[in-house]
């Protein structure tokens, strides 16, 4: 009986399974939105942009960080959650354009995550960091594997002198962001990502 109520409980998945504190984590289905939602308020009465790190959770916290990894490439993202949903099917988050983008899952439109719930201070992200104030950065990547990061910055640098890798340790575990910078300048800012982004690269504006 108790290898059956076991069973029974891992097959429920996520509605069974607590996901409100720091370290606490969940699989499931992600998916992404934007469209017809782009100006529109979200639930915490934000206005929706694609281009922001973003994502809606049906129970979550606003203002929780989640750290959302796609199973199918190990690619990581982290969200701030703003909107209420999905609510189709079993999904577990929908994730804005940006953040979709960034874990290639745009053309698939949905893909298996994981979700990690990020503690306050850690795992800094788009316009929250603690860098020089001010100045803008651009991340290429966000990596679990260092090699990986050294890679994407290595082939980099052929084109561009002022790459870095940061590394920050989130639920213990060291993820690693591929960075072209500082620039002072917004507009340069945004010349500079457009080149990028046309040279096949997804990439994310930050703020520091």
């Amino acid at each position: 009986m108790l290898g059956f109520l076991i069973a029974a409980v891992i097959i429920a998945g996520c509605a069974t399974v607590p996901f409100r504190q720091y370290g606490d984590s969940i699989t499931g289905i992600a998916s992404w939105y934007g469209g017809k939602f782009i100006g529109r308020k979200t639930a915490d009465g934000e206005i929706f942009t694609s281009q922001s790190l973003t994502a809606a959770n049906k129970t979550l916290p606003f203002n929780t960080r989640v750290l959302v990894t796609n199973l199918n490439n190990n690619k990581s993202v982290i969200v701030r959650i703003n909107d209420r949903g999905p609510y189709v099917g079993d999904r577990i988050i929908d994730l804005s354009y940006a953040a979709a983008r960034a874990i290639d899952m745009i053309g698939t439109g949905t893909a298996p995550v994981r979700l990690e719930i990020v503690k306050p201070g850690e795992g800094v992200g788009v316009q929250e960091s603690t860098f020089s104030p001010g100045m803008y950065y651009l991340q290429l990547g966000f990596f679990s594997v260092q090699q990986n990061a050294d890679n994407l910055r290595q082939s980099l640098s052929a084109t561009f002198h002022n790459t870095m890798v940061d590394p920050d340790v989130i639920s213990g575990k060291t993820y690693y962001r591929v960075l072209v910078g500082p620039f002072g300048d917004q507009i340069a800012t945004y010349i500079e990502a457009d080149k990028l982004r046309d040279m096949g690269y997804t990439v994310i504006v930050n703020r520091k």
